[in-house]
């Protein structure tokens, strides 16, 4: 039980100091330890964004999108589009080794596609040349090649995730059995 003096005058000692018994000296302690303990892990925690997971890497941090397969055996991915991996090679670097891309500060959004490098997708190759997959699916591929530029040294990383909400209930069932 915590008990602090409602009447500091009740409590003075000799020559007019305060007087406190150990157990409230405790008690004072034990309430400014909680308090300050509190106070570090509301102030250190972040809030975790499970549709736009935040990851560091190297150059920077990025932010990712998870998605949700639709498919009944692939479970969630997070989503990095258009990571750099390369300095652009436009300019004075173009046809030059690729270089280590430039750091960045601010968190950089990576839940959209970056431009792909030029290509023509229809007329390339005569059709026999081609599989199947890839005749049947041209117009879906276009869709994919019609942001185009030099400055196409980008990568697209796929993380494969736990559901996280499936796990909890998994484990919450099995400690009720």
């Amino acid at each position: 039980m915590l008990f602090f003096p409602f009447n500091a005058a009740s409590h003075q000692g000799y020559g007019g100091k305060l007087h406190y018994t150990s157990q409230q000296i405790a008690n004072l302690c034990l309430v400014w330890l909680s308090g300050l303990a509190l106070h570090l892990t509301l102030s250190s925690c972040q809030r975790v964004d499970l549709k736009y997971p935040i990851v560091s890497t190297g150059y920077g941090k990025v932010r990712g999108i998870r998605k949700d397969l639709s498919n009944e055996i692939l479970g969630p991915v997070e989503q990095y589009l258009g990571v750099p991996y390369a300095t652009a090679p436009v300019g004075e670097r173009r046809f030059q080794p690729p270089e280590a891309p430039g750091s960045w500060q601010e968190i950089r959004n990576a839940t959209q596609f970056a431009p792909v490098c030029p290509q023509n997708v229809h007329g390339v190759l005569p059709e026999i040349m081609l599989p199947v997959w890839f005749t049947d699916n041209l117009d879906a591929a276009a869709n994919y090649v019609q942001n185009q530029s030099e400055d196409c040294l980008y990568l697209n990383i796929y993380v494969p995730t736990e559901d996280v909400f499936t796990l909890t209930l998994l484990c919450g069932q099995a400690a009720r059995q």
